[in-house]
């Protein structure tokens, strides 16, 4: 880093670098963010549902393995499954 914090050009090659090789280690299964989407309701609810999604979906699978803000997605609607499994669903939502 130069004086005011910038990468100089040697960082940003290492930078590039480090990229091209998280990409290349991508496990070729992954179904990509779009698709993951598409499917988030689908994957969920089995796994609510205790099922193994992993035979019928491998890509979701292997996408949410490699991608934080997919897997967040995901466990924020496992939650949200959780919550109205127990509270039933239309229930009103219960005060924090």
């Amino acid at each position: 880093m130069d004086k005011h914090g910038q990468n100089t050009s040697g960082d940003q090659r290492r930078d590039h670098w480090a990229q091209l090789d998280a990409f290349l280690q991508t496990d070729p299964r992954d179904a990509g963010c779009d698709t993951t989407m598409e499917m988030l309701d689908v994957y969920a609810e089995l796994v609510a549902e205790g099922e193994d999604p992993l035979e019928r979906f491998p890509g979701l699978h292997a996408h949410f393995s490699a991608c934080g803000p997919c897997a967040q997605d995901l466990e924020g609607l496992l939650a949200a499954l959780a919550d109205e499994i127990v509270s039933g669903p239309g229930s009103p939502p219960e005060p924090a």
